[in-house]
């Protein structure tokens, strides 16, 4: 390579090093200098907390009975919800539903009880043979969990 171009090439990468240098360091410093201006303009400044809600009694404008210091409290007695009381059927079948879930899996004799959370149902695999294992899981069923119907149980 001849000299002339390499001296180009060095000249153009100093200037961009130090134009980046310049981009980065100037805007941090002039930060530094508008934060202490706006800590002095700050200080005379009134916030939201120094600023008086109440009217004062100096205003001439409203009539003394209407002039009241004390802030209008106003109860909250409806947050917007609507109290709806649950049928004892709905609460029996969430309360043997958690009861079972949390007993599973459940391996019997006869067939094996586990709970699908995709489909939200209780899966019972029957063993053989499965006629009799399908009585005796209904007599199971009815026995220890009537509020559970069959839409609750996939069978297998």
């Amino acid at each position: 390579m001849n000299n002339p171009n390499i001296k180009i090439y060095l000249a153009i990468s100093g200037a961009l090093i130090v134009l980046l240098v310049l981009i980065l360091i100037i805007p941090f410093s002039s930060k530094k200098t508008s934060t202490q201006n706006n800590t002095t303009n700050s200080i005379n400044q009134l916030f939201p907390t120094s600023v008086e809600t109440n009217p004062s009694p100096s205003n001439n404008n409203q009539s003394p009975n209407t002039n009241n210091p004390t802030p209008i409290i106003v109860p909250a007695d409806f947050t917007g919800v609507a109290e709806e009381e649950l049928p004892k059927q709905v609460i029996d079948l969430a309360a043997q539903k958690k009861d079972l879930s949390q007993k599973v899996p459940l391996d019997l004799s006869t067939f094996t009880i586990d709970f699908d959370y995709s489909e939200d149902k209780f899966v019972v695999t029957l063993k053989d043979p499965k006629d009799i294992a399908r009585k005796e899981f209904e007599s199971w069923r009815t026995a220890n969990y009537p509020g559970l119907g069959t839409e609750q149980f996939l069978l297998k």
